[in-house]
C-alpha cells in the first residue's frame, strides 16, 4: 500500500495566535492517485484551547436544544388542552377560529404579532393558550410560562432569559395578576420587547380588561401588549363552577 501513499506525513508546528497553544501540523497524503488538479494531500491542525473550548460551546448549545425539545412545553395537568377538548359555543367561537388561523399561518406570522387572550375567570383562555402549544409542539419550540410563578422564580434565583426570548412562541399566562414593582414590570419590558424586536410571537393571556392595562402594568409594557397582539376576548359564565354546578 505504500506506492499508494498510505502513511507518508511530514510535521512542523505553529502556534495559535489567540490562546498561545502549539498546534502541530501534519502533512497527509491521498493514499490513492487522484485526478489532475487536485492536491497530493492536506495539512491537519491538531486542536489548541481554542477550538476545544468552541466545540464545547457547540456541543452544548447542541444538547440544550434536544433537551429542550424533548421537554414538553406544558405541565402535565395541562397537556390534554387541545381545540379538539375546547367547549365551543357561540361566545367563544370567534375567538377559538382566530386561534385555530393563528397556528395554521404560524411560519407566515411577521412581525412578532401574537395574541392576548382576555376574559374573565373560567372562562377557558389557558386551555386555548394550551391548544395553540400543543399544536405547535414540537414541531416548533414553545415555552408555557405562569406568569406570577416566573416572577417570583426571578426574585430569588437567577433565571436564564435567552430560551424566552429565543423560543419560536412564548405563552405568557395570567400576565397582571403577578405582584406589580417596577422591577416586575422592567423584568416583563425586557422579554416582550426583546420577542418584538425578534419578530417572535408571544400569546398572553389576562383576566384584567385592556383599559387596566396601563395602571397594573405601567406604559411601556401596556402599549407593547396591547399595540402589538390580535385581541380575542372570551365571554361566557366561568365554567370550572358551572361544572360543579355552582
Amino acid at each position: 500500500m505504500s506506492e499508494y501513499g498510505l502513511g507518508r506525513s511530514y510535521f512542523r508546528k505553529s502556534v495559535c495566535p489567540d490562546c498561545g497553544e502549539e498546534r502541530r501540523e501534519r502533512y497527509i497524503r491521498h493514499p490513492f492517485p487522484l485526478p489532475a488538479g487536485f492536491k497530493k494531500g492536506e495539512w491537519l491542525l491538531s486542536d489548541c484551547a481554542c477550538v476545544r473550548a468552541a466545540r464545547r460551546d457547540t456541543r452544548s448549545v447542541l444538547d440544550n436544544i434536544l433537551i429542550e425539545r424533548s421537554r414538553h412545553p406544558l405541565p402535565v395537568g395541562l397537556r390534554s388542552k387541545t381545540f379538539k377538548s375546547f367547549q365551543v359555543d357561540e361566545l367563544n367561537r370567534s375567538a377559538v377560529q382566530a386561534c385555530e388561523q393563528f397556528v395554521r399561518n404560524f411560519e407566515k406570522i411577521t412581525g412578532g404579532q401574537g395574541i392576548l387572550l382576555l376574559g374573565r375567570s373560567g372562562t377557558g383562555k389557558t386551555h386555548l393558550a394550551c391548544s395553540i402549544v400543543n399544536s405547535l409542539y414540537p414541531k416548533y419550540s414553545v415555552l408555557f410560562r405562569h406568569v406570577p410563578t416566573l416572577m417570583e422564580r426571578m426574585r430569588y434565583a437567577n433565571v436564564d432569559l435567552e430560551p424566552l426570548l429565543a423560543a419560536d412562541l412564548l405563552v405568557l399566562d395570567d400576565v397582571g395578576s403577578e405582584r406589580i414593582t417596577g422591577w416586575t414590570a422592567e423584568r416583563l419590558l425586557i422579554i416582550v420587547d426583546g420577542r418584538l424586536t425578534s419578530h417572535k410571537p408571544t400569546v398572553f393571556t389576562t383576566n384584567f380588561a385592556t383599559q387596566d392595562f396601563e395602571a397594573r402594568m405601567g406604559m411601556r409594557l401596556a402599549s407593547r401588549i396591547l399595540g402589538s397582539n390580535l385581541h380575542l376576548l372570551l365571554k361566557g359564565p366561568d365554567r370550572r363552577l358551572v361544572r360543579h354546578g355552582l
